[in-house]
């Protein structure tokens, strides 16, 4: 896909039990310029993994920079806007015309993200008598996902915000943190409360 895209990619570094195979080695060489990119298989490519996982282990600072390979966001809903959502995802919500499954994009797919870099935003409820708010994460290979209909669901965080006094001026607080080799995601009401993951 990234060679389709004439993406500068100067190496190719093929490791796993795949790289072991003559056959997908040369076939990889004969789809690749190789003036312009070298395709370098160590070793034991199958240990190269096993290695990383070891290294990372005994010093984790070791990475310090990730590519996403997905796009990430929160379900949202926005009045509708016939102009900019299809006539398929209108619904009708306290009598007005809206769009519930906009993809509101925290990160895009191939954005680099520091070890420890936390991504950060601002939510708030639709409805002024709400006393939950419920947060669906998707994830995309689109790094402009418009929509959640034919995107991948990975879970529902559920934050309380009882006070309605505020009505619609209430906020959440989520956190897509990068500490560590997995994607943590939190929620707070941000008038106070416990997170939520």
């Amino acid at each position: 896909d990234l060679l389709r895209r004439k993406a500068k990619i100067q190496c190719v570094l093929v490791v796993g039990g795949f790289a072991e195979s003559p056959l997908l080695i040369k076939h990889l060489c004969s789809q690749i310029d190789q003036k312009r990119c070298r395709v370098i298989r160590p070793k034991n490519p199958s240990l190269t993994i096993l290695k990383g996982a070891l290294m990372y282990g005994q010093d984790p600072e070791k990475i310090v920079t990730r590519i996403s390979k997905y796009t990430y966001g929160i379900q949202c809903r926005a009045p509708f806007e016939p102009n900019k959502h299809p006539e398929r995802l209108k619904e009708i919500v306290d009598g007005k015309e809206m769009c519930s499954t906009i993809f509101s994009r925290l990160i895009s797919v191939g954005d680099q993200v520091m070890l420890g870099q936390i991504i950060q935003e601002t939510y708030t409820p639709s409805d002024p008598e709400q006393t939950v708010i419920n947060l669906t994460i998707f994830r995309s290979k689109d790094p402009n996902p418009k929509f959640t209909c034919d995107e991948e669901e990975l879970t529902t965080i559920n934050v309380p915000i009882p006070n309605t006094s505020k009505g619609l001026d209430r906020k959440v607080m989520v956190q897509m943190d990068f500490s560590s080799t997995k994607i943590h995601f939190t929620a707070c009401n941000a008038d106070g409360g416990a997170p939520v993951e």
